[in-house]
């Protein structure tokens, strides 16, 4: 049935077929016309999926094994992403916006071995990127999306050790990372994408001896992260000035993690000092500033996320090891504003000592969605405002206790692409604008039940790129196209 005619709309409309949305995925005959019946009655301002219809781009490694692709990342309509075609190998690659084919970008270390590209990270125009192309080690890279345009940003340490960049991040117009040159150790260093412009930043441990520095964060134009040594400390460096300060200090068997920066001027972060619980600390960039909120015991609390000028967060699981943790509660969701009466428990989704266990926190349009199980309908898709009266089921996809299972979250131009499992059709690929009983799934790619299991949704010129299995294929990047409805009723013809 084609998506964007109006009779087979109105008569699902009739019918009633479109609630089926609100139950199972197994219910009704044609799982994918409710899908694309409901998308043809979206704003006809902005991009949408057009219908569930997804298609393969290319077959990059031929036979069941797959190129296994993975970090697909938009850049200047384009996606690059790293494959394996099982000749060159694991290698950069890039698909037009259309989708009509992947080239491999440029072939950096000639043969099977491959130059295995990682940590890429858009800065402006240009992605970088660590490689190595069997003769300067693991260095910095950068690329446009073409083989002219994928050099070598500069030569750190000479030679085939390589400085092994890590911890890309950018700030402003620079690109901040760590990397060991062989003179002084594993330090902060700091690019603007060419050899010239490519120095150190600041030397935590002078001469050889290195600290170890972790958890480079952007913050409100600065760099914030995380130095190991006799102490553990918190820096912040000047994104202007280059200059460097502490805001928090530790013992030296104490952990300091996940930096999370909301609004405008707050950092949340971790802190455990040795017990194996952590702290919830906030820090608005001075010493007097910085102070614990909350101390959780048993398990860390986990996947802190942004959301105006709070921050949301699973917590109250019990530890890895049995430890105890809110025994009242559960592992349920947490938000804090940065302030003690504003650190609280959002909402007992499970209630009593159950545990709901929010996870794959995603902003989308002004909310929070997230995956939970509230001992009724399994695990399935929620999301809240906030408040304990706004955090709602938006749709149970399977019903009974065991749920659908939702993950791989995306928010893509006001729309959330998923993974989520259903009886018949395995793990397949679904998307919501993100209001209760609108979420719609995409036709199986892997048939018969299996698991396509898609992933990293991206969207990028026409279309959401992504990477999914079928049995016959193995895992390669697919897409979908994602258009406004005017054009989607065009393509649809």
């Amino acid at each position: 049935m084609a998506a964007w005619r109006g009779v087979p709309v109105l008569v699902l409309l009739l019918t009633g077929a479109l609630g089926v949305g609100c139950g199972s995925a197994e219910e009704g005959a044609d799982v994918s016309a409710v899908g694309e019946a409901s998308g043809a009655l979206e704003s006809f301002g902005g991009p949408q999926p057009c219908g569930p219809s997804a298609r393969p781009v290319g077959d990059l490694r031929s036979g069941a094994e797959g190129s296994a692709p993975e970090a697909l990342v938009a850049l200047n309509g384009r996606v690059v992403y790293v494959a394996n075609d099982g000749v060159s190998g694991r290698e950069l690659w890039v698909t037009e916006g259309s989708g009509a084919e992947s080239r491999l970008v440029k072939d950096l270390w000639p043969g099977a071995y491959g130059s295995t590209p990682r940590f890429l990270t858009r800065m402006g125009g240009r992605l970088f990127f660590v490689a190595d192309d069997g003769a300067h080690g693991p260095e910095l890279w950068r690329t446009d999306g073409t083989a002219k345009g994928t050099v070598l940003v500069a030569d750190i340490r000479p030679g085939a050790q390589g400085s092994a960049p890590d911890g890309l991040t950018v700030v402003g117009g620079r690109l901040y990372f760590t990397a060991d040159d062989g003179v002084r150790g594993r330090e902060l260093w700091q690019t603007d994408g060419t050899a010239k412009g490519t120095r150190l930043t600041q030397e935590f441990a002078p001469g050889a001896a290195s600290l170890f520095l972790d958890d480079l964060t952007e913050w409100n134009g600065s760099l914030a992260l995380v130095a190991y040594g006799s102490t553990v400390s918190l820096w912040v460096v000047d994104g202007r000035s280059g200059s460097a300060r502490v805001l928090f200090s530790a013992s030296e068997q104490s952990v300091i993690f996940s930096l999370t920066p909301a609004g405008k001027d707050r950092l949340f972060f971790l802190a455990d000092t040795g017990l194996g619980e952590a702290d919830l600390w906030v820090t608005r960039g001075q010493l007097l500033s910085t102070f614990p909120l909350l101390h959780f015991p048993g398990d860390y609390p986990a996947e802190l996320t942004p959301l105006g000028n709070a921050v949301y967060f699973m917590a109250g699981a019990e530890g890895f090891f049995g430890e105890p943790g809110d025994l009242l509660h559960g592992g349920e969701l947490w938000k804090s504003d940065g302030t003690l009466l504003g650190t609280g428990l959002v909402k007992d989704i499970q209630p009593g000592p159950g545990s709901s266990l929010p996870s794959g926190l995603t902003v989308l349009n002004g909310r929070l969605y997230f995956a939970a199980d509230d001992g009724v309908h399994g695990r399935e898709l929620w999301r809240t405002d906030g408040t304990a009266q706004g955090t709602l089921l938006v749709q149970d996809l399977e019903p009974g206790p065991q749920g659908s299972a939702p993950a791989a979250f995306a928010a893509v131009d006001g729309w959330l692409f998923f993974s989520a499992t259903t009886s018949g059709r395995g793990r397949e690929g679904w998307y919501s604008n993100g209001d209760p009983c609108r979420v719609d799934p995409m036709r199986d790619i892997a048939l018969a039940g299996l698991d396509a299991n898609p992933r990293g949704f991206v969207r990028a010129g026409a279309s959401v790129f992504f990477t999914a299995t079928r049995p016959e294929q193995g895992e390669e990047p697919w897409l979908l196209p994602f258009l406004p409805a005017a054009r989607c009723a065009r393509l649809e013809r």
